[in-house]
């Protein structure tokens, strides 16, 4: 009874500070999402320390990834945020530029261009590190890069195109989806979904989350501010964002397993660390951003063809 108690103190908790973050204003989403990528980041490194060789220099090893990762997120905020009113005193040559810079909006440039440049200087530092087997160490600092940076990147996309209102919808989603399947799966479960990796997860469990979750994406549309999306699309959405979800939780788990952990940090009592919170929605988020591309290719479609009739 006590440790459910924690787990529901420290979940109420957790869901004040995402719920604030996200939505009081854009730099408080930031600082936010940057708490999360170092957090992620640091108990990454934690877990896998002892698959991973030292390097020459030790600012070139973890540090040196998440100082980097937070520079990208930075740039991709800048990149992807509303661009900014004028400067005063815009005469000065120095602000000039700083609001020139400031007016550039790309979106793709951090996945184009930042992501793949930091992950190739990996290559780089190789050279000169005196390790015996140094595409291990370029692999586990690019799987950080993948499994971390990029889905934080593509939540700035979501955030900055749809709204804070629909990001945390979209994470609402998940937790409900979680919370539905330990519900089940406590009353129902029989069937292991996958007890190589995960022993609790039951297949039971899963179908009632799946299930509850869909009927609840029919009515999210009429919440104010997500009606950008029409009911079955919301269904849609949800359907491709659990059944992924599933497959993050159990990535996780994997990866924790071949290092020999049990959490990956006690961040949060109860629930774990980072890694532990987010694992679904860090698989998740990049299958949502391409069904959220399919929605606005279709509509495009069904207007042309409107306008052609």
């Amino acid at each position: 009874m006590q440790t459910l108690l924690v787990r529901a103190l420290s979940g109420i908790v957790f869901l004040v500070i995402m719920a604030g973050g996200i939505l009081f204003n854009q730099y408080t989403f930031g600082l936010l999402m940057s708490v999360l990528l170092v957090g992620g980041l640091r108990e990454f490194y934690a877990i896998t320390s002892g698959k991973r060789e030292s390097m020459v220099k030790e600012f070139f090893g973890k540090r040196f990834v998440i100082l980097s990762a937070v520079v990208v997120y930075w740039l991709s905020f800048v990149l992807m945020s509303p661009p900014m009113g004028a400067l005063p005193d815009g005469s000065n040559l120095l602000k000039s530029l700083v609001q020139l810079f400031l007016m550039q909006r790309d979106s793709a440039l951090p996945f184009s261009t930042l992501v793949p440049i930091l992950i190739f200087v990996f290559f780089i530092i190789e050279l000169y590190n005196k390790s015996e087997n140094p595409f291990a160490n370029i692999g586990w600092n690019a799987l950080a890069i993948v499994y971390l940076l990029i889905p934080i990147l593509l939540t700035n996309k979501i955030y900055f195109e749809y709204g804070g209102v629909f990001l945390l919808a979209l994470f609402s989603i998940i937790w409900f989806y979680d919370s539905a399947c330990y519900a089940f799966g406590s009353l129902f479960g029989k069937r292991k979904l996958f007890e190589r990796i995960s022993p609790k997860k039951t297949v039971e469990g899963s179908i009632g989350g799946l299930l509850t979750t869909l009927v609840a994406a029919y009515f999210i549309n009429k919440i104010p501010g997500l009606d950008m999306l029409n009911e079955y699309q919301w269904i849609a959405l949800a359907f491709m964002t659990t059944i992924v979800a599933t497959f993050g939780d159990l990535a996780e788990s994997l990866l924790k397993r071949s290092v020999g952990v049990k959490d990956s940090g006690n961040i949060m009592p109860g629930h774990g660390g980072f890694l532990d919170r987010f694992d679904a929605y860090l698989l998740a988020v990049p299958f949502v951003s391409l069904m959220l591309w399919i929605f606005v290719k279709i509509d495009a479609v069904i207007l042309l063809i409107k306008y052609m009739g």
